[in-house]
């Protein structure tokens, strides 16, 4: 088994190694959407030292060719208080506000309020 998940882990990705999954999405998700509202657009990378339990997260946002960083987050959402958040601690890939709301939706089988899945 490896020590370390791979480089290109996304929050989809470590779906099935999450101690809580729903929970840890879902907070993550909660983090983009605010940021989202703020800025307009908003990705997340998790972090890739670890085994994907309880992986810490780092949401963005880009504004021209810049991005910027929102936030770098505990698994509990709580956010680090410094920078453990060291570039090379942080996946190649991303997921946008829409693939994680998407994702999370698929995951619970969330319904809009007709009923009908969304």
């Amino acid at each position: 088994m490896a020590d370390t998940i791979p480089a290109d882990s996304t929050v989809a990705s470590v779906w099935g190694k999450l101690k809580n999954p729903r929970q840890y999405v879902a907070g993550v998700r909660q983090k983009m959407m605010t940021c989202a509202k703020q800025h307009g657009n908003a990705e997340v990378k998790i972090g890739v030292t670890g085994r994907g339990y309880q992986p810490c997260y780092r949401v963005t946002y880009t504004t021209g060719d810049a991005e910027h960083i929102y936030g770098s987050y505990w698994d509990n959402h709580q956010p680090l208080e410094r920078e453990d958040a060291l570039n090379q601690n942080w996946g190649t890939a991303s997921m946008t506000a829409d693939e994680v709301d998407s994702f999370l939706r698929e995951k619970i089988n969330w319904k809009s309020p007709t009923g009908k899945a969304k």
